[in-house]
């Protein structure tokens, strides 16, 4: 196969929206940072291009801190540098990827929303290598304003109470509403779930717990999710969520 690098926008700054700051010293603003490249490929079959595209919304905010958490949690390594690790990436996933035809990744780091007490970010995208079907995700992050670390199962005294309040949920949120008599999801509604691989996130005043493709249902299913409303949380909070959730 033969293939060549095409720069469609390579390394493409966009700064949307930089909020002047806030006299609010724990308020995050965001640069939004765009990286997209692809590569040529051709072989006796096909030809297109392969493609990565990638969006972040990177944390301006004077709460080092915090900062430094959520670019750590981006980024998975102990560097602030993203342009030089997101480029990194994106090299490594076209020249590993770039014999596979139509081969894809796109990922967007985004701030969802932010109170006095945190900020939510949210993971979403895809890869596709072949196959069948790409690969989804979809996951949310919630970090304290107070230490800069990330919140999740913490919250709760012991997690695995919440396997029956989050098996009902889930359930009724998500699976019965798009059920029909001639679509099954090969599981069994008798039998909870286990808890989400990835811990939740707050999203105003509810918390999300959601699951990855396969992890309780096939594919076609989706990346199945359920908001339960913080009141309902209360009696499974530790003392860490009491002190985050309770106004």
């Amino acid at each position: 196969m033969k293939k060549l690098f095409v720069p469609l926008l390579l390394l493409l700054i966009v700064i949307t929206g930089c909020n002047r700051m806030s006299s609010d010293p724990n308020r995050v603003d965001t640069q939004t940072y765009t990286i997209i490249d692809s590569v040529y490929y051709e072989d006796e079959y096909e030809q297109g291009y392969n493609s990565f595209t990638m969006n972040i919304d990177v944390p301006v905010t004077k709460n080092d801190s915090l900062r430094r958490h959520i670019m750590q949690w981006i980024l998975s390594d102990d560097t602030e540098d993203y342009k030089t690790a997101l480029n990194d990436e994106k090299d490594r996933f076209l020249e590993e990827e770039g014999s596979e035809s139509r081969a894809t990744f796109e990922g967007n780091y985004t701030l969802s929303e932010q109170t006095d007490r945190y900020v939510t970010y949210i993971w979403e995208g895809y890869v596709y290598t072949g196959g069948a079907h790409p690969l989804p995700w979809y996951y949310g992050v919630t970090f304290s304003k107070l230490d800069g670390n990330m919140v999740g199962y913490d919250l709760f005294e012991d997690p695995e109470t919440l396997v029956d309040l989050i098996s009902q949920n889930i359930k009724h949120q998500y699976f019965e509403p798009y059920q029909t008599a001639e679509e099954s999801y090969s599981f069994d509604p008798e039998t909870p779930f286990p808890l989400p691989e990835n811990d939740p996130w707050i999203e105003t005043d509810s918390v999300v717990f959601c699951y990855g493709p396969f992890e309780i249902a096939p594919y076609a299913a989706g990346l199945p999710l359920c908001k339960i409303a913080i009141s309902d949380l209360r009696p499974y909070l530790s003392e860490r969520g009491n002190a985050f959730l309770n106004n």
